[in-house]
């Protein structure tokens, strides 16, 4: 029997690895049987009603540790998953909209939920506080949030800034900090804080058939800045890969490259996507023209703008300064430190 070549065994064991590491994910997305629908009964309508307000903190032991995973049953994860349980018992509605904020992004946040009460509505907001200023800051806001540590709170800085490494740790959680309201039977509207709310979006997620909807950078290309989660298994499923591929592939650490990834591969087959088009959902490739530094028009069907494709604070609040969308009153808003 002829033996295969040097360059031919090495192929075959990579192929054999291979195989060995997409069983691995079969075997840990599969593992533990769920249905997240088993409490939601019938189907979930998107309101409005009076709201009750309440701050809840994580009750357990700190984590010695210093890894900033948030896999399903790590240490961190199951500290939020109580405090998302503590807060849940509070809430009115099956519904919220989910937002991360740090010192750094603080103006953009407080802007954003100025222009959700100019909007005329008023949902349930859920904000996770990535360093203390925030959470001091945000804890008694006049909105009337719900403001959420970190599992590792205490370790914190007093504040972070925009692309330094502590807040691309943080970002990397978005997704597991979805999927726990998600367990929960919530629908989750996730948004940056570098969003400005023209109109109402909710009526933009109602009715069809679909798991989650997203914007879209590109025509082919979804964006995870603003997307709507409902509770699915397929969701749960989408979820949970997305968590796995940011936990174990340090070459896909950046949050967006994986939701692209997992989306366009078939990791997640069963999954039913709604695409939020440019005219509604605009980022600043479609509102504003940066090379004259003009604003284009907003349009009746102008809802949601999100400040993508314009990664510096200073370039977005440009953006915001001329498209005149800035309402924080700048005698009186707190600057990032």
């Amino acid at each position: 029997m002829q033996l295969l070549k040097p360059r031919s065994s090495c192929r075959l064991l990579l192929g054999i690895l291979l195989l060995a590491a997409f069983a691995g994910v079969g075997f840990w997305v599969h593992g533990t049987p769920f249905d997240v629908n088993q409490e939601v009964s019938g189907v979930l309508e998107v309101g409005h009603k009076g709201r009750k307000r309440s701050e809840t903190e994580a009750q357990g032991k700190d984590d010695s540790t210093q890894d900033y995973s948030m896999r399903p049953n790590s240490s961190y994860a199951r500290l939020f998953a109580a405090e998302v349980r503590a807060l849940t018992n509070t809430l009115p509605e099956l519904n919220i909209v989910l937002t991360t904020t740090n010192m750094g992004y603080l103006d953009f946040t407080e802007n954003m939920l100025l222009s959700i009460d100019r909007v005329g509505i008023h949902p349930e907001v859920v904000v996770i506080a990535e360093d203390r200023g925030s959470y001091k800051a945000l804890l008694d806001h006049k909105y009337g949030l719900h403001v959420l540590k970190p599992p590792d709170f205490n370790k914190l800085p007093e504040a972070i800034d925009f692309g330094v490494p502590d807040h691309q740790k943080f970002t990397i959680r978005r997704p597991a900090y979805v999927r726990e309201f998600i367990k929960q039977g919530y629908e989750v509207l996730f948004v940056d804080s570098d969003t400005f709310w023209f109109q109402d979006p909710y009526p933009y997620f109602q009715g069809g058939s679909f798991d989650v909807a997203f914007m879209r950078d590109y025509r082919k290309t979804f964006s995870d800045g603003v997307g709507f989660y409902r509770p699915t298994n397929s969701t749960d499923y989408f979820l949970r890969v997305w968590v796995w591929v940011l936990d174990t592939q340090p070459k896909l650490r950046q949050d967006q490259r994986v939701v692209s990834y997992v989306l366009s591969s078939k990791l997640s087959p069963d999954l039913k996507i709604r695409s939020l088009g440019f005219q509604t959902f605009p980022t600043c490739k479609n509102l504003y023209d940066s090379d004259n530094e003009v604003c284009r028009n907003v349009t009746d069907k102008t809802t949601l703008f999100h400040a993508a494709f314009t990664p510096l604070h200073v370039d977005k609040r440009k953006v915001f300064d001329k498209c005149n969308i800035w309402l924080v009153n700048t005698t009186t808003e707190k600057t990032p430190s």
